[in-house]
């Protein structure tokens, strides 16, 4: 029995200028993966979607495959054979040396933001034209820290993208994050400070214990508190490490990032999307459950075509979503 055809893929180097020297030393030249739909040459015009990683995840987040589930190829191909629009998928490498950089533009990490949307979707569509005439149709999808940057980037620059899904996104920072700062604080206690962390850290391999705790902070920090000339980190932590107490005018910074205070403050970029998806498990382990009914009573009265659901599940088991996501996704890009 023969198999349905598969889709392609192809890998693009994109040298950024706008990541070239930026604090961390991080590279400047980027891999990216395009996922082409089956049936579709390289070079035809077709919608596409940045696919965004989560917080230490990066192209190999979608491109594995777990045990039992599928990997994203596998996924794009089965929905298109089942009657799903064609669509794109670009994947960027956004990891940064703590783990990632929220996809926005900051003197902690880097232009991330403006890297995506002004660098690197121009470059892929000179190569994979999104649409045969007429502007551009890019969408944007992710989960987790991923689905923070498809909430954050069509806000932070609106007309960009045609549609959206944020699966689980960063939200109601001040129940997302803080339960997970006293672990963190005893870890870069028991190292003699945020440099002794970083050495050990740097030196090894892998993560253990409280590792994940400690780079959401320091990794945070570099995002929403950053301050040139700070060390060991450009940064400011909105906890205290002698205390464990939150500094309220650092966490105050954060909460300016929560996507349920920051969309409502520019909502023309939510307004021109043709549909933005939301969703988040009722159990989820990191709390964004509370997010994400948060940024939709934020939503609610701003006229955002939005499509908003939640399901029984948690944090890690969310890839499934996409089955849901994805065709509205492909729908509302190629109806743009």
């Amino acid at each position: 029995m023969s198999q349905p055809p598969r889709g392609s893929q192809t890998t693009l180097w994109h040298d950024s200028a706008r990541l070239r020297g930026n604090p961390l030393g991080d590279p400047h030249l980027r891999e990216v993966v395009i996922l082409h739909p089956p049936g579709l040459h390289p070079s035809a015009p077709c919608p596409a979607a940045l696919a965004l990683a989560g917080f230490t995840g990066g192209i190999f987040s979608f491109l594995n495959r777990r045990w039992r589930e599928e990997s994203l190829p596998e996924r794009l191909d089965r929905l298109v054979h089942a009657g799903m629009p064609p669509l794109r998928i670009v994947i960027p490498d956004p990891l940064t040396r703590l783990g990632g950089g929220q996809f926005l533009d900051s003197v902690g990490t880097g232009d991330y933001g403006s890297w995506l949307v002004e660098e690197l979707m121009p470059a892929v569509e000179a190569q994979h034209p999104t649409a045969e005439t007429g502007p551009p149709r890019w969408g944007v999808f992710g989960k987790s820290s991923g689905g923070y940057g498809a909430l954050m980037l069509p806000t932070l620059f609106p007309g960009r993208f045609l549609a959206a899904a944020a699966h689980s996104p960063d939200a109601a920072f001040d129940v997302a994050y803080p339960p997970d700062f006293p672990s963190a604080v005893e870890a870069i206690r028991d190292a003699g400070g945020v440099a002794g962390w970083l050495a050990t850290f740097e030196a090894g391999s892998g993560m253990k214990g409280p590792d994940h705790a400690v780079l959401n902070l320091l990794g945070m920090s570099l995002a929403y508190s950053p301050e040139p000339g700070a060390t060991p980190l450009p940064c400011v932590l909105p906890v205290d490490l002698e205390t464990g107490e939150l500094v309220p005018e650092v966490f105050e910074r954060w909460l300016d990032h929560d996507p349920a205070r920051a969309m409502p403050r520019r909502p023309e970029g939510a307004r021109a999307l043709k549909m933005l998806w939301l969703d988040a498990g009722r159990r989820d382990e990191f709390r964004l459950h509370v997010g994400a009914r948060r940024v939709r009573r934020a939503l609610d009265p701003l006229g955002v075509a939005l499509r908003y659901s939640e399901h029984n599940g948690g944090h890690f088991t969310l890839n499934d979503r996409l089955d849901q996501s994805l065709p509205a996704l492909a729908r509302a890009l190629w109806e743009g």
